[in-house]
């Protein structure tokens, strides 16, 4: 389909013309009228022809960017099997905070690079790098989806810049390895919960992948990734390399055996709810809700311990941090967590760790304290 174009006007030899594009890309010039002729005349002339022009190549009227947003890039996302639905979900939590508003009626083809590179500037005077980062990608991926599809022409986000200083990156929370065995004590009674944390704060799952876990994938010396939860719809791990065995390390191996012998030998999940177990219709069904698990039982024994909540994700930064001042680099880390981008990660669909990482964990096995 041909490209929507505005056009212009120009006066030359005592006339009013309308200046536009073939189809092949030609510049072409068509006289309208003498200019002589009232501006309100020249306007409505000019404008009767451009939309002629415009009907002859096929093309409807102009698409706005929210419209485009709501008619074409979401609907291709939703059903972008690519795409785990939380990261669907946050795209439209950006667009509904950040980007409708500011878009408004604006049409795809009006919209220039000051236009973005004045927002950001305004949004950099609170939002930090990240967020604005977040926001100024999903605007490029719009516009970028619609010059593939044929709806303008060129990508104005691209360039788009914060012109002046940015706020300064926020302070990410993490877990002590302290903390981690002051939470694990804190548990005592409940053996489920300080599994689920000892797998978090000890060998780095997601929130995901530990609420994805099987009782098959435990061989007795590792645990195999081979799942996640996405905002409550069982999947594939994060990415490629998030599908990993990790070595079963004290406490990790007391808690698991602890926890199987409270558990029915039928059951499923490593952590199951009342729903029981999954069928083919629902392989989700019967897998532990850890947000409602956190609010339910870890949070209110930990605030009973006066020890703080800084959610699941902080156990696999305290890991991150930990598994590198004992190593000396990240790479044992990005194994452990599941990112890494080492050439064993990235040849095996699942993998053994690689022998430093392994020495790694049995490091900080040796270095947590004994169960209080």
């Amino acid at each position: 389909m041909a490209r929507y174009q505005k056009g212009y006007l120009r006066e030359r030899s005592g006339a009013w013309h309308a200046v536009y594009y073939t189809p092949e890309g030609n510049q072409k010039s068509h006289r309208l009228c003498d200019s002589q002729q009232k501006k309100a005349v020249v306007n409505r002339l000019f404008d009767d022809f451009m939309r002629e022009v415009n009907s002859q190549a096929g093309h409807s009227d102009p698409m706005g960017v929210v419209e485009f947003w709501e008619k074409d890039y979401l609907p291709f996302i939703e059903s972008n099997n690519n795409l785990k639905p939380s990261t669907v979900h946050g795209y439209k939590q950006v667009f509904a905070q950040h980007l409708h508003s500011h878009f408004g009626t604006i049409q795809l083809q009006d919209y220039k690079t000051p236009m973005m590179t004045n927002f950001l500037t305004r949004l950099a005077k609170t939002l930090r790098p990240r967020t604005l980062n977040t926001i100024k990608w999903l605007a490029s991926a719009i516009f970028a989806h619609a010059v593939a599809t044929g709806k303008c022409v060129t990508n104005p986000i691209r360039d788009a810049a914060v012109l002046g200083k940015t706020l300064g990156h926020g302070d990410t929370k993490s877990y002590t390895l302290e903390e981690a065995e002051d939470i694990i004590s804190a548990l005592v009674e409940r053996p489920d919960a300080q599994l689920v944390m000892a797998l978090s704060l000890f060998l780095g799952l997601r929130k995901g992948e530990i609420q994805g876990l099987k009782w098959s994938d435990n061989d007795g010396e590792f645990i195999h990734i081979r799942r996640a939860f996405s905002r409550g719809i069982v999947g594939e791990p994060k990415s490629k390399k998030g599908k990993r065995a990790l070595p079963l390390i004290q406490p990790v191996r007391g808690l698991l055996m602890m926890w199987r012998a409270k558990c029915p030998q039928e059951q499923v999940w490593l952590f199951q709810n009342s729903e029981g177990s999954p069928t083919e219709g629902q392989p989700g069904r019967g897998a532990l809700n850890m947000d409602q698990f956190a609010r339910e039982v870890i949070r209110p024994a930990l605030k009973k311990a006066k020890v703080p909540w800084k959610g699941y994700h902080a156990g696999r930064r305290g890991l991150g941090t930990e598994l590198r001042a004992l190593t000396g680099d990240s790479t044992a880390g990005r194994d452990v967590l599941g990112h890494a981008t080492t050439q064993v990660t990235e040849v095996h669909y699942e993998h053994r760790l690689p022998e430093t990482t392994m020495r790694a964990l049995k490091l900080l096995e040796a270095k947590i304290a004994p169960s209080k």
